[in-house]
Parts: C-alpha cells; sequence; structure tokens
C-alpha cells in the first residue's frame, strides 16, 4: 500500500512531468482522489466488520441496539459462536412486519446504520459470540493534514486503476487547455507533440482507464 506522496511522484511520472512543472500538487492529489471516488463506485471493498456492542458499566449488558458501520451495502449480517465459529445468519426485517424479528439497516453518508431488535441483544451473550457484517465498504479518500503522510489503502492493480484515471484526467485537461498544453510542451522537453497528438493520447488514456474498470468491476451480492 502506498503513502499518498508516493502515488503522487508515480502519477507525476504517467504525466510526464516529472519536475513537477506543469501540474500541481493540488491538482495530482485531486486526480487521485477522483480515480479512487470512481474505483468506489466500480469496484467497492467487500469487507467484513464485526459490531462493536455499547454496554452498560455497570451491569456489562448490551446498552445500545443502533450502530454505525463503515459498511455501506450489506449482504450477509451473522451471529458467530466464539467456541466453535458456528454461524446462523440474522435476517433483514421486512417493511412493516410487527414485531421486528431481523435487523434494519439504512445508508449513510459515511456507511450505514445498523439495528437489531431490543429483546434479541437482551439475550445476546457477549462472552460466547459476536455479530459479523459481511458487505462492501468505500475507500477512504487520502487528503494530507498538516505533515501527515497518509497511506493510500490500494492493493498493486487498484494503483494501477488509479492511476490509469488520474493520467486520463491529466491528459484531457492537457487537451483542452491550449496555455497549458504549451506548458507542458515546454517543460517537459515534448516540443514535437502536437495538439491533435495530446487529442489522441488523451483519447487513449480514456479507453486505458475504461478497459480496466471494466475488468475490475465488481458483480456485487445481495441477500
Amino acid at each position: 500500500m502506498p503513502l499518498l506522496s508516493e502515488l503522487v511522484i508515480r502519477t507525476y511520472r504517467d504525466l510526464a512531468d516529472e519536475a513537477k512543472a506543469v501540474f500541481s500538487t493540488l491538482q495530482i492529489e485531486d486526480f487521485i482522489r477522483g480515480g479512487i471516488a470512481d474505483l468506489n463506485r466500480v469496484a467497492p471493498t467487500d469487507t467484513m466488520e464485526l459490531i462493536e456492542f455499547t454496554t452498560d458499566p455497570d451491569t456489562g449488558q448490551i446498552a445500545a441496539y443502533g450502530y454505525d458501520i463503515g459498511i455501506e451495502l450489506p449482504y450477509r449480517v451473522e451471529a458467530m459462536r466464539l467456541s466453535d465459529g458456528y454461524t446462523t445468519p440474522i435476517p433483514e426485517a421486512d417493511i412493516g412486519q410487527t414485531g421486528l424479528t431481523g435487523f434494519t439497516f439504512r445508508k449513510t453518508a459515511t456507511g450505514g446504520y445498523i439495528e437489531f431488535p431490543g429483546w434479541y441483544l437482551k439475550g445476546f451473550a457477549l462472552s460466547e459470540g459476536v455479530i459479523r457484517v459481511h458487505g462492501y465498504a468505500q475507500r477512504p479518500l487520502p487528503y494530507t493534514v498538516g505533515a501527515v503522510d497518509p497511506m493510500v489503502g490500494l492493493s498493486q492493480d487498484e494503483e494501477y486503476a488509479v492511476r490509469s484515471y488520474a493520467k486520463s484526467a491529466g491528459y484531457d485537461m492537457l487537451a483542452h487547455d491550449r496555455s497549458l498544453f504549451a506548458q507542458w510542451q515546454g517543460q517537459t522537453n515534448n516540443s514535437d507533440v502536437s495538439p491533435t497528438q495530446m487529442m489522441q493520447m488523451a483519447s487513449s488514456a480514456k479507453q486505458e482507464w475504461d478497459r480496466h474498470r471494466g475488468l475490475i468491476r465488481v458483480v456485487r451480492r445481495y441477500w
């Protein structure tokens, strides 16, 4: 998993601007975040999250029935017995059902909110089991805050996809901004590249990204 600064350097190299003479670092970081956002749309992370229960400090009993989670689209919620790993699915409650017997879920800005029937959690033994949520989550968008250089949670294949997007975005900007293109020609010793060739390079980079996003697209599982 690369640091954001490492990904920025590699993207500069992809755009033939290793001297950082044409694009600003903020622009490159925006290209990268745009690539991660698009990656999230076509290939969200398949992950699992344990419910971290809120308990009463006096009794040790579960004190809250609803929890924020990072998963925005669950496809399996289950109770797992710690002694032997045996799992029991918890179904999603039907809309309009009285005396809810399963979890309810709604999507939020940062993931989702999952709630369980009070009667179910009151009888849930924390020492004997856990509740796991399987589903799809968004990769966080990396921002540099002060001197902190954030880690970008991407695999090698995902990094290639994000860099393909960033390259496409950078070339598209050069193809539609003659002043910036002229600066890129002079600063990167690419004076032999014509505006027509740059349009072709931008189109080729876009096609490369389109091909790659088709290969990494995730067919989502549902409950």
